[in-house]
């Protein structure tokens, strides 16, 4: 029996000694767990047997389990290559999708078909996962690592272009030809896409078109822009304030934005205006009555003055002969004027002069006529009119009566008839028509167009602040109501009665005062001035009746008063733009719908506003090279791609470029366009999470990798290739994310080197030769022993 104990210690040895030897040769695998055999005695007995004298039977091979302790970890320069530091395994599916698989090898590569795979085409499985990051571990599928992305691709409609124009560049103003570099200053380059990431070369040209000068202080560069070789136009563009609210233009050019509740955008069909043409400025003129050249029998044109003669008749000029006619200013009352001729007035041009005396000392006294008889006090109809100028014309020989207002509300209206030898003295040498019996000279009050402007300014001087009380009375005594007024060249001394007035008394008693003024020369006499007391500011304000630039007001007095300091004041004409319809081609354009047309079938003639746009493609830069317009991108038309490839449809923002005497530069440049992208680099994270980067600037998460355990993994089954097949001793594999409780994190670049620790299996190696050593050694005993015994015979 002993020789068949020895035999079962050679088998156990062989096979510790087959064990040792595989560890020993998978040193260098990566992901190779040890082997262990574990051994058992054989021992039998029968119930009726002295178990105290039984003998055992040798030993038997029990199993080969595998520690799966942790190996040292190898880092590597592949990405894919992943090794799990502490529990766990990827999971795999072989090439035909029927059988999972488990492993600790995590040396990966990508196969024809972008999966990760093993060396032996198995494919590792990951978790699809949402934006946070989350895994959906329900569903696993094989981990795919997309070359290039799809579907990514974006069409180019916005591109910024941060440039500095040098602002030294020549203005050149020949037609453009981009073959011909002389055309133009400078040209910038870059790529853009259309919707399914074709790139294509876009070329924008400047030429500089104006530099800055005292009448426009703006340079200007024009923009050309093609894709490839087809020129894209710039589309119509409104203008914009600073704040990008859209420009609207009135009938006198007063350019508001859109947020001006003033302005009412328009619809329909409308004229087109641009901002380069609205430079037509004008001063606001008032309504003028022009009379017919003068009757050669009044006058004499070689000598420049009326004929005389002692038999004239009272409607002839002569000495002493009165003309009369019938005058209305801004919707006044028709007003009697009468002037008796002197001999001065044998010149026109004194009987001019005259005559606006007159006029003005007539016309600036009229009373108010009030709008209820029983409440005259409240708000009367002003009737007064002042300013109104009389002038003639030698070369053309006629007068012309203007209104003391301007702009287009400002109107006049003379009536002469032959009712009275004084009317038709005025006929004869005033030239005021007489037709059926009345003459009317006038201009209408109310044009659809603008013509004359707006109204002028009057002068207005405001005194210092008082700093006595006047919360009450205030004393006027011989100390301080003396004044000195000069209103439209006509200056004097007043003074105030003494006595206690409130302010605003004192104000009606100056306005009252300086309305008496008369000059004694001309006897031109002042009218139209107000005085108001302002209790807030505690100021006296003086306006003068008329208005422009010829309106001048300057009151001084006592300090008490405020007017110890102060200085001439001036009217102001006001000025308005001359609209010009924009034209191409000598035909006039309109806007529709934002779009350019000549089509004028549904014209808005009702609006009052018009939107103003700038010249296409203009950039336009301040004396101190800053921008200022277009503040918004600036929009094209649609590009069509040669060869039916589709269409694009882009804007260019210049809002970044400047205008310095620096050189040419592209300060920033970009779009939003994409192609698709080329993988550019991978990273996989602790957790498993694949993040791709790809060179259109995407990031995608392409999935996470998940790990799988087991409740006893000795009990895996191995395959080879350090892979391994779940079994029922091992249990079902239990799926979850890297770091999580029970199971390790992953590291990318790396490997897990086999646990194998070679001083361990060289001793487990000589103990395996001395142990089947030992066993040959008491196979040989027990036959020596079974010699003898046969050998006892013979």
């Amino acid at each position: 029996m002993s020789f068949y104990t020895s035999l079962t210690g050679l088998n156990s040895a062989t096979a510790q000694l087959a064990v040792t030897s595989n560890n020993i040769a998978n040193v260098g695998t990566s992901g190779f767990k040890r082997s262990r055999a574990d051994f058992g005695d054989i021992f039998s007995t029968s119930p009726l047997q002295k178990s105290s004298s039984n003998i055992g039977q040798g030993v038997s091979l029990k199993q080969v389990s595998q520690e799966f302790s942790q190996g040292n970890i190898s880092t590597s320069g592949n990405s894919l290559d992943l090794a799990i530091t502490g529990d766990g395994f990827f999971p795999l599916k072989t090439p035909d999708g029927l059988q999972d698989i488990y492993t600790r090898n995590g040396s990966f590569t990508l196969n024809d078909q972008n999966n990760v795979v093993n060396s032996t085409g198995q494919r590792l499985l990951a978790a699809s996962v949402d934006s946070s990051g989350k895994a959906d571990l329900e569903r696993l599928s094989p981990l795919v690592i997309p070359p290039k992305t799809s579907g990514e691709a974006k069409e180019t409609t916005k591109i910024q272009l941060g440039l500095n124009l040098p602002a030294d560049s020549p203005v050149i103003l020949g037609e453009f030809d981009r073959s011909n570099p002389a055309t133009y200053n400078k040209s910038t380059a870059l790529t853009v896409y259309d919707s399914g990431g074709n790139g294509y070369l876009a070329t924008v040209y400047y030429t500089k078109t104006q530099n800055a000068s005292p009448g426009s202080p703006f340079s200007k560069w024009q923009t050309e822009f093609f894709v490839g070789d087809t020129q894209v136009k710039p589309a119509l563009q409104q203008a914009s304030n600073s704040t990008g609210s859209e420009l609207f233009v009135n009938k006198y050019g007063d350019i508001r934005p859109k947020s001006d509740p003033s302005v009412t955008p328009p619809s329909g069909t409308v004229a087109m205006y641009t901002l380069d043409q609205l430079t037509d400025v004008r001063n606001s003129s008032p309504a003028p009555a022009v009379g017919d050249t003068i009757n050669s029998t009044h006058f004499d044109v070689a000598s420049g003055f009326y004929k005389t003669s002692p038999t004239a008749t009272p409607t002839d000029f002569k000495v002493g002969n009165t003309m009369g006619f019938k005058l209305s200013v801004d919707d006044s009352p028709l007003t009697n004027i009468s002037y008796t001729l002197t001999a001065a007035d044998q010149d026109p041009a004194t009987l001019a002069r005259n005559l606006q005396i007159q006029i003005n000392n007539v016309m600036g006294k009229l009373a108010d006529t009030p709008d209820d008889p029983l409440t005259p006090e409240v708000d009367p109809k002003v009737n007064a009119r002042y300013g109104i100028t009389v002038g003639f014309n030698p070369d053309s020989g006629r007068f012309t009566f203007n209104s003391g207002t301007t702009g287009d509300a400002s109107n006049i209206r003379l009536e002469t008839s032959t009712a009275t030898p004084s009317e038709s003295l005025s006929s004869n040498l005033l030239g005021v028509k007489i037709d059926a019996g009345v003459g009317v000279l006038q201009t209408p009050s109310s044009l659809e167009a603008a013509q004359r402007g707006k109204p002028s300014y009057p002068a207005v001087l405001a005194g210092d602040t008082l700093t006595i009380n006047t919360s009450g009375n205030v004393s006027v005594v011989e100390a301080n109501n003396d004044f000195t007024v000069s209103v439209d060249g006509i200056t004097a001394k007043i003074n105030v009665d003494t006595g206690n007035y409130s302010m605003e008394t004192l104000a009606a008693k100056l306005k009252e005062k300086i309305n008496t003024i008369v000059d004694p020369v001309s006897k031109r006499a002042v009218a139209g001035v107000d005085v108001k007391w302002d209790s807030k500011a505690k100021q006296m304000v003086f306006s003068t009746g008329t208005t422009g630039d010829a309106a001048s007001i300057q009151v001084t007095g006592h300090p008490d008063w405020g007017l110890a300091n102060t200085e001439m004041r001036f009217g102001q004409t006001t000025q308005w733009i001359k609209l010009a319809q924009y034209a191409d081609n000598g035909a006039l354009q309109y806007v529709r719908n934002g779009k350019q047309t000549e089509d004028i079938s549904d014209l808005n003639t009702k609006n009052d506003w018009w939107p103003v746009f700038l010249d296409r493609g203009e950039l336009t830069f301040d004396l101190t090279g800053k921008p200022v317009s277009p503040i918004k991108p600036m929009g094209f038309e649609t590009a069509f791609l040669q060869g039916g490839k589709g269409a694009l449809t882009m804007s260019i923002d210049f809002t970044q470029s400047t205008q310095y005497s620096s050189s040419f530069a592209v300060l920033s440049q970009a779009q939003d366009g994409a192609p698709e992208g080329e993988l550019m680099g991978l990273d996989i994270g602790v957790d498993g999470l694949v993040n791709a980067t790809y060179s259109n600037g995407s990031q995608n998460s392409l999935g996470k990798i998940v790990l799988a355990n087991f409740s006893s993994p000795s009990g895996l089954r191995q395959v080879g290739d350090a892979s391994y097949l779940a079994s029922a001793t091992s249990g079902i594999a239990k799926v979850g994310e890297a770091g999580s409780a029970g199971f390790g994190s992953i590291r990318a670049g790396a490997t897990e080197r086999a646990n194998v620790d070679l001083t361990q299996e060289l001793v487990d190696l000589i103990t395996a030769q001395r142990n089947f050593q030992a066993n040959a050694k008491a196979i040989e005993t027990s036959s020596t022993m079974t010699s003898a015994i046969i050998n006892i015979r013979s």
